[in-house]
């Protein structure tokens, strides 16, 4: 059933790391490229780029808003994605206020979230321009040169800061970390602890001070080692661009040291430079090969390289080596077969997810779809509802997945039955008037089928839901024998997908 292959997000490398706690503790990243539908964010191309005048097509049409409108308004944009509109309108009110660095903040943070460092650094810097001496644009500022690996003007900015605060103390204290400042980076981290405030500022700087605390708790330690420890506090606490360069000088001294070269590999999967990666994670593989962390990683970095078959050799690997928790391995496994179209295999990683994880009844959807579109298993795609719906007992998706299962089983009456509940619950719901669809096509009543096609084509407004009401309205008209013209014209009359 293609239309409920879409419904459930894809399991993305992200998701994969969200629970990760490994040896090295390393945390989740962000990756692009994956499976799934993600959240549509129009692309940032530059403070320069040519932003619609929204003050400007305001005043066309005789409306007058004020600055804190823009503002609001912004704020309501970028909640809901649209950042490049969200950047308009931050720029309408900049112009209502030209002496108010919020609009510029709040641009220079929404280049931050889509890494445009470069537009950031330079928003940032027009706010400096207003309010030199603004701790918190010094610090966006510094988190943007970061992002753009100019380590050593970050240092000068944050060298910069008159009033200071416990995120300032912090940053100041990682950049002497990285310059090898030890006592000096020690000094301001636990001042950054001692003045309080943001908790995850402070749990950061406290990731710090616990290296140098397992460092010189190994007496005899060298400064390699102590290189490596810090490189992996930068993962740690996502600074990545720093942790690179850091990994770089301890393995030009120790080529054949594993761990900076793992470092390393997952530092590049986080910047999505997956060639790097899973470069790096290969020369791990070498001096290690029963290493689980290092088969994961390289299986995200084989897939975000599009390389599906070593993506799961690896991902099999990292499992049979014992790799924890084993079903963020089965949740990549099952998409990337799913890709491979090895259907079994990637039915059988659903179901182990399913095993460990039932409470979210999505993830019933694409199994299901297996069974019945794809391994003619439409049994074993009902004992699957069966078991969403025991979960999921008060959602009108599990009664449509009963429904959608008994259609596949030819339990029809029982589909209408499950059907109706569904119907009752949530009338709003596109895929049960695609399943009403199916009913009623498969009972001959096709005038019926057509009318609830077309129905949720409508209600789907263009997902997939309506993609495949389309289809199988499409499919029903050319089926249907071209010498009964007066059915025909029935089923065509009114508007049509």
């Amino acid at each position: 059933m293609k239309q409920l292959m879409s419904i459930v997000l894809g399991v993305v490398i992200v998701t994969l790391l969200t629970a990760a706690l490994y040896i090295l503790g390393l945390p989740p990243f962000n990756v692009g490229g994956a499976l799934g539908p993600m959240q549509t964010q129009e692309t940032m191309q530059g403070v320069a780029e040519e932003i619609p005048d929204v003050l400007a097509q305001d005043q066309k049409v005789g409306r007058n808003k004020s600055y804190q409108e823009y503002m609001n308004h912004g704020a309501s944009m970028e909640t809901n994605g649209y950042h490049s509109l969200a950047i308009a309108e931050y720029t309408a009110a900049s112009k209502l206020g030209p002496g108010k660095v919020e609009p510029l903040i709040e641009i220079g943070r929404i280049y931050l979230r889509e890494h445009d460092f470069i537009n950031a650094k330079l928003v940032f810097q027009k706010a400096l321009e207003i309010n030199p001496d603004d701790t918190t644009t010094k610090i966006y500022l510094t988190r943007a040169l970061l992002g753009d690996r100019k380590i050593t003007d970050a240092q000068k900015v944050m060298n910069s800061v008159v009033i200071h605060d416990s995120q300032s103390k912090y940053y100041q204290g990682i950049l002497a970390a990285y310059f090898g400042e030890e006592e000096k980076a020690k000094s301001l981290l636990n001042e950054a602890i001692n003045i309080g405030g943001n908790a995850d500022t402070i749990s950061k700087a406290q990731n710090f001070l616990n290296a140098y605390a397992e460092f010189h708790f190994n007496q005899g330690g060298n400064n390699v080692h102590l290189k490596t420890l810090l490189g992996r506090s930068f993962n740690q606490v996502g600074e990545y661009q720093m942790a690179i360069p850091l990994l770089f000088d301890v393995l030009k001294e120790k080529k054949n040291y594993r761990d900076p070269w793992i470092l390393l590999g997952f530092a590049y999967l986080n910047v999505e430079k997956y060639q790097d990666a899973v470069e790096a994670l290969e020369q791990a593989k070498k001096l290690d090969s029963l290493k689980a962390e290092t088969h994961f990683y390289l299986g995200l970095g084989y897939f975000g390289l599009n390389d599906l078959q070593n993506a799961a050799n690896e991902l099999e690997l990292a499992k049979k080596y014992g790799y924890e928790p084993v079903i963020q391995i089965d949740q990549k496994l099952a998409e990337i077969y799913l890709q491979l179209k090895e259907y079994p295999k990637s039915a059988m990683s659903f179901e182990n997810v399913l095993a460990l994880n039932s409470t979210d009844v999505n993830y019933f959807i694409k199994p299901m779809w297996i069974y019945m579109e794809r391994l003619n298993s439409p049994e074993k795609a009902l004992a699957l509802a069966k078991k969403a719906q025991q979960a999921n007992p008060k959602l009108a998706m599990s009664y449509n997945l009963l429904g959608w299962a008994s259609i596949g089983t030819n339990h029809l009456d029982d589909a209408e039955g499950y059907l109706k509940k569904a119907l009752a619950i949530d009338p709003n719901l596109d895929a049960i008037y695609l399943n009403y669809g199916l009913l009623s096509e498969k009972r001959g009543r096709l005038t019926e089928a057509v009318s609830y096609y077309r129905k949720a084509y409508t209600m789907g407004n263009g997902n997939s839901i309506s993609s495949s009401a389309a289809d199988h309205y499409n499919q029903l008209i050319q089926s249907i024998d071209q010498s009964n013209t007066t059915l025909k014209a029935s089923l065509l009359s009114g508007s049509t997908p």
